[in-house]
């Protein structure tokens, strides 16, 4: 073996005493990235967006549904998002659209629900000349079911003529609505 020059002896002794220092170091840090101490969120919002937009299609590629919202928020414990000024739009094969918009929403998880709250309104027929308009302070909308209810007191508007109630439940898929209390209607004849 070569004798070492003295510059040579620092250096070696140099790499020899920060080589575990290193070592220690990038082991440490690989530990301290596979363990996580960190528990999953479950309270609070984990996900928020800005500007949704989401459409739904059948299985035949036909649009179903779209979702717009100004804001939406995810709450893990609620198993559900909070919605700022949603718009619902369901397209309807052969049928036409109908128009959902609220101040606030809801949607669930769980459930193909979604509850609309705050001044609610609801067009059907809104490319006609004389379109239904629905108004209401809450109501629910039950997708798989195609059913959307409420207890609240509601106004129902087209042409002039006004309908009031308390409680409805519509099935927009068969057309039939259900007005289930206190129901008021005022009619004006063409002239």
């Amino acid at each position: 073996m070569l004798p070492l020059n003295r510059n040579q002896t620092q250096l070696f002794l140099a790499i020899a005493l920060l080589v575990p220092v290193f070592m220690y170091w990038i082991l440490q840090t690989d530990a301290d990235q596979g363990s996580s101490d960190m528990p999953p969120i479950t309270s609070g919002v984990d996900y928020f967006m800005k500007d949704v937009n989401v459409r739904e299609f059948s299985a035949t590629g036909h649009l179903v549904r779209t979702l717009n919202a100004s804001e939406l928020n995810h709450f893990p414990e609620k198993q559900g998002s909070a919605l700022t000024t949603p718009k619902i739009a369901l397209h309807r094969p052969g049928a036409s659209r109908i128009n959902f918009q609220s101040n606030k929403g809801f949607s669930s998880d769980t459930t193909q629900s979604l509850q609309l709250d705050e001044a609610v309104v609801v067009t059907h027929n809104s490319t006609n000349e004389a379109p239904t308009e629905l108004t209401t302070s809450s109501l629910t909308l039950l997708h798989l079911e195609g059913i959307a209810k409420t207890d609240a007191p509601i106004e129902i508007r087209q042409k002039g003529h006004t309908t009031t109630a308390t409680g409805m439940i519509i099935n927009y898929n068969t057309g039939v609505s259900e007005l289930l209390s206190d129901v008021k209607g005022t009619f004006y004849a063409d002239q």
